[in-house]
């Protein structure tokens, strides 16, 4: 079991929590959490976290797939 994407996965997760975002169906929210998950490990596979910072490339990155799910 690959650890690293699980922990991002909660991670995606968690941030949508705090953000309030719920499309009405939660199941495509949880398939799109474990996409993006997969996406983000993709994108940062070379990044080094101890010179970037985890949390807000998270947040940030949360945040702009949350925004292009709710705008019209």
């Amino acid at each position: 079991m690959n650890y690293k994407i699980l922990e991002t996965l909660a991670d995606i997760s968690y941030y949508a929590g705090l953000e309030g975002y719920y499309s009405g169906d939660s199941r495509a929210d949880i398939s799109n959490f474990i996409c993006w998950a997969r996406e983000f490990e993709k994108i940062h596979q070379d990044t080094d976290w101890d010179v970037s910072n985890y949390m807000l490339a998270i947040e940030e990155y949360a945040n702009i797939k949350i925004t292009s799910k709710i705008q019209p």
